[in-house]
């Protein structure tokens, strides 16, 4: 049987307004297993970030949780609760054991730094190291990423988008986490760099055995990607499954339509068409 690394229970959060408490999430229960890739999908506003926040202790004001558990297996001790654990033991589970690509990652790196000196900053910050025995790890995380160890000296505005992306997953996996949250990691970039960053994130669950949820409403990218899908609609998880069932025989009906919206040559083609002869 597979291994449970996290399992969300009952977990239900809502976000406070003048007019009263607007729910996001509603009773989501869903189980990660260690080794997997899991896809969360749903459109705009369905509750997919909100979801990863809370589940990382994420979620600010005036979002909060309202109910419900978040209970991760480490590979050595007792199980914990997320949602319960003190800062200082949080603090110790992040990066460490849990990591984040937040949604416009690409932007979040240090202007001012250059990218080998955040890496340091990362590593630092939670473990024991020297700034030597840090900057000693580097080159090897990007090469990871496919980019070349002198990236560590250059600033967040000499690289490309897809350069900062990839950056930003190396960074997320430098102290060896067993879960990597990705949030939306695909947006922004073009269909070349999309199927890089892609590849870059598969080739990570195999190199450092990190467990991965994707959380994008690109079905495209579920269907490359990953193991299972758990498909979000008004805040609730309203269906989960094996990759190729949920493409091949969708239980519920905002399942299907969401397939359905995935672009396809024939449909293209025949809009082009339409096109033309308006045009002429």
């Amino acid at each position: 049987m597979p291994e449970p690394l996290l399992e969300v229970k009952n977990l239900t959060c809502r976000y406070r307004a003048a007019a009263g408490d607007i729910p996001a999430v509603e009773n989501a229960n869903l189980t990660i297993f260690r080794g997997e890739i899991l896809g969360i999908a749903g459109e705009s506003g369905c509750g997919k970030s909100t979801l990863a926040a809370a589940i990382l202790r994420l979620l600010v004001q005036p979002g909060y949780v309202a109910n419900g558990e978040v209970i991760f297996h480490p590979r050595n001790g007792e199980p914990i609760d997320l949602l319960k654990v003190g800062p200082r033991e949080l603090r110790a589970l992040r990066w460490s054991q849990l990591s984040y690509l937040p949604q416009g990652s690409m932007n979040s790196l240090n202007p001012v730094m250059k990218v080998g000196d955040q890496f340091v900053d990362v590593m630092q910050a939670h473990r024991s190291w020297s700034k030597s025995e840090a900057s000693s790890k580097v080159p090897d995380l990007l090469q990871q990423v496919g980019l070349d160890p002198m990236v560590a000296d250059m600033y967040a505005h000499e690289l490309s988008g897809g350069m900062k992306q990839r950056v930003i997953t190396a960074m997320a996996v430098a102290l060896g986490p067993d879960l990597l949250l990705a949030d939306e990691p695909t947006t922004a970039l073009d269909v070349t760099i999309q199927r890089v960053v892609i590849q870059n994130l598969y080739e990570l669950r195999d190199k450092f055995g990190v467990t991965l949820v994707i959380i994008t409403h690109d079905m495209g990218v579920h269907a490359q990607l990953v193991d299972r899908v758990a498909i979000m609609y008004a805040g609730k998880i309203v269906e989960v499954g094996d990759v190729r069932q949920i493409f091949k025989e969708p239980k519920d009906a905002y399942t299907r339509s969401l397939i359905d919206s995935i672009p396809t040559l024939d449909v293209d083609q025949r809009q082009r068409r339409k096109v033309r002869e308006e045009i002429s």
